[in-house]
Parts: structure tokens; C-alpha cells; sequence
């Protein structure tokens, strides 16, 4: 008995797998599929003595010679023909491939913020107007060509005008005197071959600026795409890049080399860099505290910050409270440094005071922001950099502040008619 229920069972089995793989081989070799399948086996075990139902595809039946009847194969011929032109438009560039269709689709049920979705959310439609899509495809050609920049020659400096930086290596710090007898500390600057990489443009990248290069580095310490990037613009392989902002009219081609003679002594620079850093810092070397009482009742809190807020109002630190911790190693800006001396045959700006970063760090000198239009206008800066083909001599400023003796003594109100009196 056990036998003969197992056996059953088997063959039940058996004839599930025989339809299941009949319906699979209809489904693969016709595109359309079948639905009323299932309805003509449940009409079948309910009543048999109504006729089986004719399959919505004609696969199944012996006296037809192709897959499908013809109604269907009309029925089939507009979709095939947007397939075919949407292939046709893919192929001539006016719709995304599949992967960025799927993308934008994804992303028309979830909004978001991707300018380069918004820029194309319209040739996926299938249903845009053939102008309208060569309209849109032109103008993404277009926005792909960066624009060239203006042809290298001297031209007027505007009031908006903003020129190139240079990358300089901080050669480290001496000292002159002035035409007073007034000592000057200066820092060297050495702009080491810093030449324009490429540019960019805010039609095709958003902003307007010069990729700048200094030092040169071994070829076999750069990966080969950078390689490719360097031969295409016709520059040896940097050590240093930056992204120096312009404006428009201050564009300058691949190639272009910058030196000392882009400056002229007595102007006004911004310079920045990374500060030395100094490690972990307690209070009073990090923000210059006073620290506690030496003595009186006061032990092991001589450096110690002291209160940091309270207790139950408002119980907690605020944001931005001065407290130990990590020193120096910082991007900063120094502004409004003075050029005493500019030596444009050795590449070499000398200039007053201190400038972030050790010795031999890099740092990124341009005109000074806040300097007054006049004062620009009256120093005569090349523009957009110089272009001469002889390099000017050696310039020196003359200081910009009044006589420190003079200054002193009209202070005191010591002159000599004072103390030879009657």
C-alpha cells in the first residue's frame, strides 16, 4: 500500500514538471506571455465536459507554421518601432545609455539634488520632439568644449580684474636696513618654475581659475594617467599644484611660466600655508592664558585652564571653548605683506616679516585682497603677467612708513632748541 501511494505521488510529479516545462519552452520562444494558462487548467478540473480554451498564443497549436497569429504580430509592430528608435537615438547620441536611464528613473521617484540628472532628465523621455532632443544634445556638446582663453597680451588691468598667484618655496629669513637705518626682517620666497597647467572656465566647470604647477618631480613617481595630463599640456611633471581663482580677462594658456617679474616691489601680498606644528599644547602656550596662583593654597593646577563652564546651568561646554589641544599644522593666510626687494633674474621676493610654514615648506602668494584700487592702479602691475622678453633689474622699495628716529624724537618733543635755552 505504501508502495503504491508513493508511486502515485511520483507520477503526479512527474506530469507537474512535463507542463511546467511546456509552459517555460512557449515562454522563451514567443515574447508574448501566456496568462489564461492557469485558467484553462482550472477550468478543466472543474468541468470537463466544457471545450479547453484556446491559448492567447499560437505556439501551441500544430497547423500554425509561425509563433505568433498575425493581430499579434501587428498588435507587436509599434513597440518594436520605438525600440528600434530609441536604439537609432541612443546611437546618435541624443538618449542616455540604459545604466543612466535606470539612474534617472530612480531618481524621478526620489528627487534630488545631481546638477548632471537635471541636465538630462529631459532626453529620457521618449516621447521629446526630435528638435527639441538635438537641441539639447548640441548644447551638451557645447558645454563640453571649454572655452579657449584670451590671446597672451598685455592689456589694461580693470577694477575688477584678478590676477594669477604664484607657488613659492619659503627660503628662510635675513634682514636689511632701510633708507633709515631702520632694520627690516624679511623672508626669502623662491618661485621655483611655477608654470600654468590648464585652466578652467565657469561656462564648462563652474569656476573661472589656473591650475598652477612649481618644482619639478621624477616622471616614474607619477601614476601614468597624471603622466598623460602632463605631455598633453606640454609641461614637466610638477611637485606642487594649485588652484589659483581669476577672473575671466586673467586667463593665461597651458605652459605659460610665472616669475618674480609678475610682482613689483612695494606692493602688497596675501601669502598662505601650513603653520609648523607643534603637537599637543596646553592653554597657556595654545591661547596665550596667565595660568593660576604660584602659591596660596593653589597645588598641581599652575597651567591648568581653570573653569570651563557650569554646572547645572547651562551643564555643558559650549562650542568654540579655548581648551589644550592639538597646535599649529594649520592652513592660515597672513595679509597685506609688504615686497621690500624683488630679484626677477633669480626668481627671489623678498618681503617684510614672518610667513607661515617652515623652511623649505611651499606657499601661495598673490596680490593682496584689500589693497586699495589707487595704490594698484599707481604701481603699474603687468597684466595679465609679464610678457617681456628682458627681464627688468634688481627693484627696491622705499619703506612705506615715516622715519623711526624722526618719528621718536617729534614723540618726545626732544629738539635741540629745547635743552639750549637761556
Amino acid at each position: 500500500m505504501l508502495f503504491s501511494s508513493s508511486k502515485r505521488c511520483l507520477s503526479s510529479l512527474s506530469s507537474l514538471v512535463g507542463r511546467a516545462s511546456a509552459s517555460v519552452q512557449a515562454t522563451v520562444q514567443c515574447p508574448w506571455v501566456v496568462q489564461d494558462a492557469g485558467q484553462q487548467q482550472k477550468g478543466a478540473s472543474s468541468s470537463s465536459s466544457e471545450p479547453p480554451r484556446q491559448p492567447r498564443c499560437s505556439h501551441f497549436s500544430s497547423s500554425s507554421s509561425s509563433c505568433c497569429s498575425a493581430q499579434e504580430q501587428a498588435a507587436a509592430q509599434p513597440w518594436q518601432q520605438q525600440v528600434q528608435q530609441q536604439q537609432q537615438r541612443q546611437q546618435q547620441g541624443q538618449l542616455l545609455p540604459q545604466w543612466q536611464q535606470q539612474h534617472a528613473q530612480h531618481h524621478r521617484l526620489q528627487p534630488c539634488r545631481h546638477l548632471s540628472w537635471r541636465a538630462t532628465r529631459s532626453i529620457d523621455n521618449p516621447t521629446l520632439p526630435p528638435e527639441i532632443a538635438e537641441l539639447i544634445a548640441q548644447s551638451r556638446i557645447n558645454d563640453a568644449v571649454r572655452p579657449a582663453p584670451p590671446p597672451l597680451e598685455e592689456r589694461p588691468m580693470q577694477f575688477e580684474s584678478r590676477r594669477a598667484g604664484v607657488i613659492a618655496v619659503k627660503a628662510g629669513m635675513m634682514q636689511d636696513w632701510d633708507e633709515y637705518g631702520a632694520r627690516l626682517p624679511l623672508t626669502v620666497l623662491w618661485i621655483d618654475e611655477c608654470t600654468v597647467v590648464r585652466h578652467k572656465h565657469q561656462q564648462r566647470d563652474g569656476v573661472t581659475s589656473l591650475v598652477l604647477g612649481c618644482s619639478a618631480k621624477r616622471p616614474k613617481q607619477l601614476h601614468p594617467r597624471q603622466l598623460g595630463e602632463y605631455a598633453a599640456a606640454g609641461v614637466t611633471p610638477k611637485r606642487k599644484l594649485w588652484e589659483c581663482k581669476v577672473t575671466e580677462d586673467a586667463l593665461l594658456p597651458a605652459g605659460t611660466v610665472i616669475g618674480a617679474a609678475h610682482f613689483k616691489a612695494g606692493q602688497y601680498l596675501d601669502i598662505s600655508g601650513v603653520t609648523k606644528g607643534k603637537g599637543f599644547a596646553g592653554v597657556m602656550k595654545r591661547w596665550n592664558f596667565a595660568g593660576q596662583n604660584a602659591t596660596h593654597g593653589n597645588t598641581k593646577h599652575h597651567r591648568a585652564p581653570g573653569s570651563i563652564g557650569g554646572r547645572t546651568d547651562p551643564g555643558k561646554v559650549w562650542k568654540g571653548k579655548k581648551m589644550p589641544g592639538h597646535l599649529g599644522c594649520e592652513r592660515v593666510t597672513f595679509k597685506n605683506i609688504w615686497v621690500y626687494k624683488v630679484d626677477p633674474a633669480r626668481n627671489l621676493l623678498f618681503v617684510r616679516g614672518q610667513v607661515p610654514g617652515p623652511q623649505g615648506s611651499f606657499v601661495y602668494v598673490r596680490d593682496a585682497f584689500r589693497w586699495k584700487w589707487a595704490e594698484r592702479q599707481a604701481a603699474q602691475l603687468p597684466f595679465p603677467t609679464f610678457l617681456g622678453e628682458t627681464l627688468p633689474e634688481v627693484q627696491v622699495a622705499r619703506s612705506d612708513r615715516q622715519d623711526p628716529y624722526r618719528v621718536y624724537r617729534e614723540d618726545v618733543g626732544y629738539f635741540e632748541a629745547d635743552w639750549k635755552g637761556d
